[in-house]
């Protein structure tokens, strides 16, 4: 609450603020994740979507963030979207939610990125707690929470090397320029049913 009431001026918020839904999407890394999602656990990549955008956290090589935006449900990578699961409603505006994200990108820099200990469910957490005053649900994010926990017990082998989602460098054409500074412009993404085609993920500086 102090978070958005902050980006908005520091005062209290009129009652009569848009209430904006927050989902967290949810995709599977492996495929063993349909004999260990009923278990509560599994390997999976995460984005919140708001305002018909989908934020996520991404590793490269650089200090530069690592937060990059993409069409709902249209992660990249090797991923299979599982679910769409509510977080809750934030108050933010479109613009208010861009610019909090610009400043998480801060944080989560690329070549931050650790497969256990900084992760795009740690940012999607973090995100949609900064959104809605609640944080993503713990399953997604537990195997690395145990292998933490039980990280000198674990040979370094048994981490596998996993290829999730990553935020590339800006080089790029123009064409696909242009789409993802479309794409990432708060005012003037689509945000309905007739999404455009699926445009390589943008990062947010």
């Amino acid at each position: 609450m102090q978070e958005r009431q902050r980006l908005a001026g520091g005062g209290p918020r009129s009652h009569e603020r848009r209430q904006t839904p927050v989902y967290l999407n949810v995709y599977d890394l492996l495929q063993q994740n349909d004999y260990t999602y009923w278990c509560g656990i599994g390997v999976f990549h995460s984005g919140v979507e708001v305002f018909g955008v989908e934020y996520a956290f991404g590793g490269h090589e650089f200090d530069t963030p690592g937060v990059f935006a993409t069409n709902p449900r249209e992660a990249p990578g090797t991923v299979a979207w599982r679910e769409a699961v509510p977080v809750g409603f934030t108050d933010m505006s479109q613009e208010e939610v861009h610019t909090l994200v610009q400043r998480m990108g801060q944080e989560y820099k690329g070549n931050r990125y650790h497969l256990l200990q900084m992760n795009c469910n740690h940012f999607s957490s973090d995100l949609c707690a900064r959104l809605t005053g609640q944080p993503a649900p713990a399953w997604i994010n537990r195997l690395a929470s145990i292998a933490v926990s039980l990280h000198c017990l674990l040979p370094v082998g048994w981490v596998p090397p996993l290829r999730p989602p990553t935020a590339v460098p800006l080089s790029m054409e123009d064409a696909e320029q242009q789409e993802r500074s479309r794409l990432l412009d708060p005012l003037d993404h689509p945000g309905s049913s007739e999404r455009p085609p699926r445009a390589a993920p943008q990062l947010i500086a």
